[in-house]
């Protein structure tokens, strides 16, 4: 039976610090619905800022759910925190996807360029350079001296994060198909919001997803993902002062944004404009009420990530789950 249904359906799961989504979503031409969408929190400490403190504790409460919804062997595409990836910009020479897939594997494990060893990584090929120098968001990596060169985009993550997660997906009962980050997911879904209500993308916007202790920041430039950063959000100073915690998260995240903003303006960016437009994604309340609390750092446009549209799901609730969505919409 369930053989039958791995053919209409596919699967996504987020784990956070905090908790598990799985959701499950069903593509028929074209027409994308949310099908199944399960949400457990996670023991205290299990997990922290994306690494696996107790993994059995975590496997033990996915994998209840799994059981409970008669997932056991689905197909799953995962997401690894973005507290654990870093950006990367390079030249190389123009050579075949195999050969400069070994070319960036000895750059990365031969370089100091990244904070961590034993990196996994994926790239996308941005075309030819627009200047001289392989200046990266992040850093820089070694250029090629070749007359044919190519500009190319570099994810790169710890071995072992990604590893971990597929061990405790695995370990639960489900099998990972692939390992994503929620930025390239969300993007995923923006697209085919573009498709469906035939409007254009904003030529640079963010992704701001916020979760109860950290948010993420991710900014596109023509598409391509340019800047990550994600940021922990202490909420405990400002509640002391008797300020609820929506309130109290919504001022300590204005000032950690106007910070990125103007990092991001004035040293990543190549021609010092402004973001034009910022994506709220995460619970229905908190990016409906956030927006007041950010207009001290950006005045630009903030509005709530166009799920619904891409959904044709009228309940308010489906934000939450908007990473798992779009991880899902991978196989779909």
């Amino acid at each position: 039976m369930f053989a039958k249904k791995t053919s209409k359906y596919t699967y996504g799961m987020q784990i956070s610090d905090t908790e598990a989504k799985l959701v499950e979503i069903m593509n028929v031409n074209g027409q994308v619905t949310l099908t199944q969408r399960h949400s457990i929190a996670l023991d205290r400490g299990s997990i922290k800022h994306g690494k696996f403190v107790d993994e059995d504790s975590v496997i033990g409460r996915i994998s209840t759910l799994v059981k409970q919804i008669g997932l056991q062997g689905a197909p799953i595409n995962v997401t690894v925190p973005l507290s654990n990836v870093v950006l990367r910009k390079s030249i190389f020479t123009s050579l075949k996807d195999k050969a400069l897939r070994n070319m960036i594997d000895v750059e990365l494990h031969g370089g100091q360029q990244l904070p961590f060893k034993n990196p996994v990584f994926d790239f996308v090929r941005l075309g030819a350079p627009k200047d001289e120098a392989a200046v990266s968001t992040e850093g820089v990596l070694k250029s090629s001296k070749a007359s044919s060169q190519e500009e190319v985009l570099i994810f790169a993550t710890p071995g072992e994060v990604v590893e971990s997660y597929a061990h405790v997906v695995k370990q639960s009962g489900l099998v990972p198909v692939s390992v994503d980050l929620a930025p390239l997911a969300l993007h995923r879904m923006l697209v085919r919001h573009t498709r469906v209500t035939n409007s254009a993308m904003k030529d640079r916007f963010m992704l701001l997803h916020v979760e109860p202790d950290h948010a993420d920041i991710s900014i596109f430039v023509d598409g391509i993902p340019v800047f990550f950063r994600s940021i922990q959000i202490n909420t405990s100073f400002f509640l002391d002062t008797g300020t609820d915690q929506l309130a109290a998260y919504g001022r300590n995240l204005s000032m950690e944004l106007g910070r990125v903003l103007n990092y991001f303006q004035y040293t990543v960016s190549t021609d010092q404009k402004h973001i034009e437009l910022v994506y709220l994604v995460g619970a229905h309340d908190w990016i409906t009420a956030l927006p007041e609390h950010l207009e001290s750092a950006f005045t630009g446009e903030i509005t709530s990530f166009p799920l619904q549209s891409i959904l044709k799901d009228e309940d308010t609730t489906c934000h939450a789950f908007a990473v798992p969505v779009g991880l899902a919409m991978k196989g779909a």
